[in-house]
């Protein structure tokens, strides 16, 4: 049992108002118990994932077990519910085959209901709405609503859910940033009333008759947090944007002493949540009897689900054939030679860095040389999933890095000590690693490798500040600009550099925001909406390094 978090004081005058509004909902049900199964972010990951321990590989996760985890849970409890938390799909597989493999195979798994997460939006509404005529699963988005005829009839603002005797109210909460981490379109539109959306929706389904009622939820978790603390009537959160599971459940006290409980799951079908919830006579939760277990998708606790396993060998098979289809055109070669992207601008490091900038709309976006791979020429001519895993194979998520101008021009003096110049006695203990060197869109900078390098230890801490930055300018609407040290600059960057990899430890000082996008995911997207999917892999001065 985890300890409750007290909402803040309110005045008197709002504390009496909301004492009216709150208590005009219907009284919920008596004492009782129910069953959730939940599955959060799978990603598109149907079958398991695999990584090497020691010298042995083990396999974990993916829909094949987490649906074997929940059909042996419903025998045990015909009557447990069955709710997905949103971002059920992403990358080439959805790209490709319009959520046909991963909705078929969550029917397979008994899915009643999903919310609709930022991924399901990554390849516009169309893609989207043409997915969702093929699959019957009940989809919802209490904060969302739609100019789309057919998007106003498919999507639910509240469902109602019916098993053993109890009827279950679910609401769905998309996430606050769906506009900068997809792409729904300006006929999608976004309430960002969350208090409002989620009192509205607790009225709706307690007036139809809900016992329970659960909120599926995209918010980062401590906006999960700050909503069950001002909204009286939701039993449970589930899920939030964070990919972290949670061991155990939080209680979090709302208006005259309502509780809310808060769990979520890791990503990719890794667990499948289990929550026994608990209510009085009253009807609120009771902790007594009330239970959040994760239940370990693996091989050593259950078997493959066989169905869903036809289904994503079946594509798995096709998604191979699609690597190799053609995704757009480059106009001349692409250097992904390790020298050259340790030592020097590059063309390509150049394309990667401006669809990033370009994807999340941020004031600059960076990649270290080591997060390009490949290591040889890629001919003019066609690129395939197949050519861009190559160069990007790490599958890194972007983050979003708030920083200061005085703060980014640390972080160049750092980058540039990855430089080896001419004579230079260049120490890996105190220097950081070629593959540190930072590429980056936003940004023109002139250094000299004449100047002393800095020197950080193998720990990332900061030895001595060098001298290697000479100039750095800032692309504002077209027009370079020298950066302000005391403006506050967004950054796109993978997840390994953002948590201060190869040493760069001055993005360890910024504010991060998680997005869930792949780095070659942004790359295809930009890719996609260049004109005639034509890109041109160039230099264009943005690293000036005037040799000694």
């Amino acid at each position: 049992m985890k300890t409750n978090l007290k909402m803040r004081s309110f005045s008197f005058l709002v504390g009496l108002l909301s004492f009216f509004f709150l208590n005009s909902l219907a009284s919920p049900a008596a004492s009782g118990q129910i069953t959730l199964l939940f599955l959060d972010d799978l990603h598109s990951q149907l079958l398991p994932l695999t990584q090497k321990v020691h010298t042995t590989t083990v396999s974990y996760g993916g829909l094949v077990y987490a649906a074997q985890v929940i059909r042996e849970e419903k025998q045990k409890n015909p009557d447990a519910f069955v709710l997905q938390g949103g971002d059920a799909v992403s990358g080439i597989m959805w790209l490709h085959f319009f959520g046909e493999p991963e909705f078929s195979a969550l029917e397979k798994t008994g899915v009643q209901a999903k919310l609709l997460g930022n991924h399901e939006f990554n390849y516009g509404l169309d893609h989207l709405s043409a997915a969702l005529e093929k699959t019957a699963i009940p989809v919802i988005a209490s904060n969302l609503s739609f100019d789309d005829a057919f998007m106003k009839e498919r999507v639910a603002q509240t469902l109602l859910l019916k098993s053993g005797g109890t009827v279950l109210g679910v609401l769905g909460l998309a996430s606050p940033t769906l506009f900068t981490q997809a792409s729904p379109g300006e006929k999608v539109h976004l309430d960002r009333d969350l208090e409002h959306v989620a009192s509205s929706a607790v009225r709706q389904l307690r007036d139809r008759g809900a016992h329970i009622i659960v909120a599926l939820s995209r918010l980062p978790e401590q906006d999960n947090i700050e909503l069950a603390s001002r909204v009286k009537g939701i039993h449970a959160i589930l899920g939030s944007s964070s990919h972290e599971k949670m061991d155990d459940y939080l209680m979090v006290e709302g208006p005259e002493r309502w509780a809310t409980l808060l769990a979520e799951t890791e990503a990719y079908g890794t667990f499948v949540g289990r929550l026994d919830l608990a209510t009085d006579a009253e009807g609120r939760v009771s902790e007594e009897g009330t239970r959040w277990t994760l239940l370990p998708a693996t091989p050593e606790a259950v078997g493959p689900h066989k169905e869903v396993q036809a289904i994503a060998q079946a594509f798995e098979d096709k998604l191979n054939r699609a690597l190799l289809v053609t995704l757009g055109f480059s106009e001349n070669y692409a250097d992904a030679r390790t020298t050259s992207l340790r030592s020097d601008e590059n063309g390509l490091a150049n394309v990667i860095t401006d669809a990033l900038r370009w994807r999340f709309k941020t004031d600059i976006a960076m990649i270290n040389a080591g997060g390009v791979r490949g290591d040889r020429i890629f001919p003019s001519g066609n690129l395939s999933w197949k050519i861009l895993s190559e160069i990007l194979p790490f599958r890194n998520a972007i983050h979003i890095v708030a920083l200061s101008g005085e703060q980014i021009r640390q972080l160049l003096e750092v980058s540039l000590s990855a430089l080896i110049g001419p004579d230079d006695a260049y120490d890996p203990d105190t220097r950081i690693h070629t593959g540190g060197l930072l590429h980056f869109s936003g940004l023109r900078v002139r250094c000299s490798l004449s100047g002393k390098p800095t020197l950080v230890d193998p720990d990332g801490r900061l030895i001595r500040w060098g001298n290697r930055l000479e100039e750095v300018s800032f692309l504002q609407g077209g027009t370079w600009v020298p950066l302000d040290k005391d403006r506050i600059y967004t950054v796109a960057v993978n997840s390994w550099t953002a948590g201060g990899g190869d040493r760069l430890f001055v993005f360890r000082e910024g504010t991060r925001e998680k997005t869930d996008i792949l780095d070659i995911e942004a790359v295809v997207d930009y890719l996609l909406a260049q004109p005639g999917q034509r890109v041109r892999f160039a230099k264009d001065g943005r690293l000036s390094i005037p040799k000694p």
